[in-house]
């Protein structure tokens, strides 16, 4: 840019309130670059920023101080062409006389009321590869810009200082710098600097982040403040409103407690040293008190600034660490350093209450217990035991200063509960009392023992399980299986929801072997192994056997006819079997009626013809009927 310059050019756009078809062009300037001139040299020492800006653009060196260490020097070095465009830059924008005759500035007098204008800077570089976009503005003649006085004006006074701050983001598109004007008298302003006030980084952290400026000034007289702001072209802005203050010398004394002793009545002498010469400077004096050395509460306040000891109270030492708090008149306050005061305590905490634990499934011990009222609590000292009534052992090595603490246990141990009972101790390590024992249950995650079955018989026509099985705090019941001899499948027979029942009768079918087996399960649906297997025979109602009966008669041609009769209530299966002629019986007829008749034309002639008849009644043991004859 400075090498090969620029074109500025003016479009009219509109006239009198009607847009031109073809905007008119017109260059006002067709070559503008910086360059050394006779005129510039005389400008430029008119004016400070010519100078900065003649070195910035034509100086064979410009190095911006970053300290004397290398590595300052070589970030200098390496950033010496990006400082020149900033410096030069800032400069125009503060000088526009010495901007104009550097070719970054112009002044239009060919201007017409109720024209527009659109003005555009055209780069004259003739890199390609780089391109560089014009600069574009548009402008209507008669609007004129309205420069608002800058905003939230503020100033803090300290000791010889007063800080200013006041708005910079929200009027930057309007002014790039700013002149601050002091006073004596409230009537008579001065600027504070040769030069405007700007701020040269750009603060990231907050659009809101004010610009600030720190004076020095003389204790104890008033001063007053306004600014202004000044535009890229020069023109200064209506003042800001007018702050005004005195600074106040601070404190420069620190308090010194300089003994401390106790009384025949449990009280204690405090002493302080405090410098004479600032004593006029001081509103009042404070002591301040804690239980931790952290946080300082008041204890006592306004004693006069002529006051150097005082007599404490220590009721059952229920603060220990003081501190001398010196109040000035203005400005911060100095504490001294704080010293401990603590009579002797030979008395033991009382003990914790509200002990609390409760177990997660993995294992996590939360314990929660409510804080001691003592102001002289250091903390507390955790137990823990595997099974009632061992000897607790300690899980802290230090003093537990927080009401709450977490565990880790052994879920997979034989133990179904952990103990914890704890001590409450002061800072002269008195120890009290352990607190109720509290268990905690861990969760269930273990499946329980299988129960036991002991015993098994017949009652009537019940059969009787009686078993056994392993303390489990989680045991919640059982389940009976049971199963036919040579089968596989085991049928849910009773599910009891009763972990101290050890009994229980089932209602069997007569003449029926069975196999029985158990599981227990527990709270969390978890399912013991299947016992042991144990089976029982049959079991014979005690009822009459039911009256069935059978008759063979022989009929012409060889035939013989079968007939059958039996009580129909209560039936399950009538069965015919036949002896062949090697004397094996074999099914001859299947799932037949109470009563009826079968013709057997398959006879054996001259030998004898068996027949048996097998009724299977419910509750009755079965009734097997044989007959023969000879035909």
């Amino acid at each position: 840019m400075n090498k090969h310059g620029v074109r500025l050019e003016r479009l009219t756009i509109a006239r009198n309130g009607q847009i031109l078809p073809t905007p008119e062009v017109h260059i006002l300037g067709a070559e503008l670059k910086p360059r050394e001139s006779d005129e510039l040299k005389a400008i430029a020492t008119q004016y400070p920023m010519g100078l900065v800006m003649a070195q910035a653009v034509f100086g064979e060196d410009f190095e911006i101080g970053l300290g004397d260490n290398p590595m300052s020097k070589a970030i200098a070095l390496d950033e010496q062409r990006e400082q020149r465009y900033l410096f030069s830059a800032y400069a125009a924008d503060l000088c526009f006389p010495v901007a104009k005759v550097m070719g970054w500035g112009w002044e239009d007098t060919m201007v017409k009321p109720g024209e527009r204008y659109l003005y555009r800077v055209i780069s004259l570089s003739t890199d390609k590869k780089n391109p560089i976009k014009a600069g574009l503005n548009f402008v209507i003649m008669g609007q004129n810009t309205q420069l608002v006085k800058p905003q939230a004006l503020s100033v803090r006074f300290g000791d010889a200082s007063a800080q200013l701050s006041w708005d910079y983001n929200g009027l930057v598109h309007l002014y790039n710098s700013y002149i601050v004007e002091r006073s004596e008298d409230g009537h008579t302003f001065t600027p504070i600097t040769p030069e405007p006030i700007t701020r040269m980084s750009k603060v990231e952290k907050s659009a809101h982040a004010p610009i600030t400026y720190m004076d020095s000034i003389a204790n104890l007289q008033t001063y007053y403040y306004r600014v202004a702001g000044i535009t890229p072209f020069g023109t200064k802005s209506a003042y800001s409103i007018v702050v005004s203050g005195a600074g106040y010398p601070s404190l420069k004394t620190i308090p010194m407690i300089s003994s401390a002793s106790f009384n025949e009545k449990g009280g204690a002498q405090m002493s302080w040293t405090f410098s004479p010469e600032e004593e006029d400077l001081l509103e009042s004096f404070s002591i301040l008190h804690s239980t931790n050395d952290k946080k300082y509460v008041p204890f006592k306040q306004g004693l006069d600034p002529s006051v150097r000891s005082y007599t404490i109270d220590i009721p059952k030492a229920k603060y220990v660490y003081y501190k001398i708090e010196a109040k000035p008149k203005r400005g911060a306050s100095r504490e001294s350093l704080p010293i401990l005061l603590q009579p002797i305590d030979s008395i033991p905490p009382s003990k914790p209450t509200g002990l609390r634990a409760q177990v997660d499934s993995l294992g996590k011990v939360r314990l929660l217990w409510n804080a001691n009222k003592e102001a002289d609590i250091l903390g507390y000292r955790l137990y823990r035991g595997e099974n009632k009534g061992e000897e607790l052992i300690p899980i802290t090595d230090v003093a537990i200063q927080d009401t709450l603490y977490q565990d880790s246990i052994h879920l997979q141990s034989l133990n179904s509960k952990v103990y914890y009972a704890l001590t409450a101790l002061d800072h002269r390590y008195n120890q009290s009392e352990q607190s109720e024992l509290v268990e905690a249950l861990k969760p269930n995650v273990l499946a329980p023992t299988a129960p036991s079955i002991t015993r098994i018989e017949h009652a009537k026509e019940y059969t009787v399980l009686h078993w056994e099985v392993a303390d489990d705090p989680y045991l919640t019941g059982f389940i009976i299986f049971r199963k036919e001899p040579g089968s596989n499948i085991l049928r849910q027979v009773a599910k009891i929801d009763d972990k101290t029942q050890r009994t229980y009768r089932i209602k069997d079918e007569p003449g029926k072997s069975y196999i029985y087996q158990m599981q227990a399960y527990s709270s969390k649906r978890l399912l013991s192994v299947l016992s042991q297997e144990v089976a029982i025979g049959a079991q014979i109602s005690e009822k009459a056997l039911v009256d069935s009966h059978l008759s063979l008669s022989a009929l012409p041609e060889g035939v013989i006819a079968i007939k059958w009769k039996t009580q129909a209530t209560a039936l399950i299966s009538i069965a015919l079997y036949k002896t062949d002629e090697q004397g094996r019986l074999y099914l001859y007829r299947d799932s037949l009626p109470a009563e009826g008749e079968v013709i057997d034309s398959e006879t054996q002639q001259g030998k004898s013809n068996t027949y048996t008849l097998v009724v299977k009644h419910k509750g009755s043991k079965p009734q097997t009927i044989k007959r023969s004859l000879s035909l």
